[in-house]
């Protein structure tokens, strides 16, 4: 089993190289986007969801380059570092628990205690179906977002 990687050796928001960065600059600058997120309020849902024990919720994400990557789980190594590079961040709301083959599943709504928390660090963000998108920068863009009810 794996030991435990201790909290202060894990990336932060602004975690990657000054030439990633430069790249990462020109696209916003040529797209004219305005910041909505910054560092520490990334650093804060970092330290949120990493500090979960019971469930994660998986996560996607749009850069600024046009690259959507697919969803993922893990918190400490595969989030997009740097996140001044995220245009929005999706995470998954709700969960699906199978208690026998026989029985239909449970959805669990995580909804409950992720949503105030994106709303106490002070994020940009809404809710559409089972996914909160966080805009990272605006104008918001809803692309591959699920349509509103």
């Amino acid at each position: 089993m794996a030991e435990a990687v201790a909290e202060h050796s894990l990336p932060l928001a602004d975690a990657g190289g000054d030439a990633i960065k430069r790249k990462l600059r020109g696209h916003i600058a040529r797209r004219n986007l305005a910041g909505a997120a910054n560092d520490c309020k990334w650093n804060e849902l970092l330290a949120f969801m990493r500090g979960q024990q019971e469930w994660l919720p998986s996560y996607r994400y749009g850069s600024v380059s046009g690259y959507v990557s697919g969803w993922d789980t893990e918190w400490d190594f595969h989030p997009p570092f740097p996140f001044m590079g995220v245009e929005w961040f999706d995470i998954s709301l709700y969960s699906e628990e199978h208690v026998g083959m026989l029985l239909p599943k449970t959805i669990i709504d995580h909804g409950v205690w992720i949503v105030p928390e994106l709303a106490r660090i002070g994020f940009d963000f809404e809710v559409r179906g089972r996914v909160a998108r966080i805009w990272g920068y605006l104008p918001r863009s809803y692309q591959d977002f699920p349509p509103a009810d």
